[in-house]
């Protein structure tokens, strides 16, 4: 292997390995607070995580931070591999260039979608939001999975495609030409079909979102934004109630 490939290599593990202690270590300060037991009412009410809900209104700031460079990092990357990536000719050195962006992106993509999984599950959140209709309530648990599953699914297929086809060594150390065609490695055909569904389960996102917005105008973005996080008792949730079928 070339020196300068393994030392980059070294260096992306390594910032990556930092990166992620750095948050978890970060979480486990902010949190060092005992967990409230769920079958304690009084104490549940107190926190403000009983039949109250979680008592913040908005996510915290590390997750608010993550979630908009992740939407715009993927915008940038299915935008750029389906309409310049693909016209552009393996022989073109330009391509190399092009590779190069786009695989380090994705593998900070993976690193940050790994780091919210974490804070996700040592933080508060507020109260799920509900669209007030039973069939869209189902349709909304479904996307998010799926949209995680899906990014982390592309990364890793466009990852591995990277290794069949010996991408770090032409990429970073420029030992070689790009291979004629990425079609020929199966993982081809696996990180372009998670990147048609992520863009039809971003729509829908979107397009929930906008719903809640435009429609229901129960402020669901400032859920997405900085600023005080607790939720004040006088505070109404106006979380619209699902209707009964």
């Amino acid at each position: 292997m070339d020196p300068r490939l393994a030392i980059t290599i070294a260096e992306i593990a390594v910032l990556i390995i930092c990166a992620v202690v750095a948050i978890w270590y970060f979480v486990r300060r902010v949190n060092a607070r005992p967990r409230i037991e769920a079958s304690d009412p009084v104490a549940s009410h107190r926190a403000g995580v009983g039949g109250g809900g979680t008592g913040v209104a908005k996510y915290h700031p590390l997750l608010v931070v993550m979630h908009w460079f992740v939407a715009f990092a993927m915008a940038q990357l299915l935008i750029r591999g389906a309409l310049i990536m693909v016209h552009i000719p393996n022989s073109d050195p330009a391509k190399i260039g092009a590779l190069r962006a786009h695989m380090l992106a994705g593998i900070l993509v993976l690193t940050i979608m790994t780091a919210r999984l974490v804070l996700r599950n040592t933080t508060r959140l507020p109260t799920p939001a509900s669209p007030g209709n039973a069939y869209l309530n189902r349709l909304k648990k479904m996307v998010w999975p799926l949209l995680y599953m899906c990014v982390f699914c592309q990364a890793l297929a466009g990852l591995g495609m990277a290794v069949q086809a010996g991408l770090p060594e032409i990429l970073f150390g420029g030992s070689r030409a790009l291979p004629a065609d990425f079609w020929v490695y199966p993982l081809r055909s696996v990180h372009y079909v998670f990147s048609r569904l992520l863009m039809g389960l971003i729509a829908v996102h979107v397009a929930g979102a906008a719903y809640h917005t435009l429609i229901l105008r129960d402020g669901l973005l400032r859920r997405m934004s900085f600023g005080r996080r607790e939720r004040l008792h006088s505070e109404p949730n106006r979380t619209p109630v699902p209707k009964a079928r």
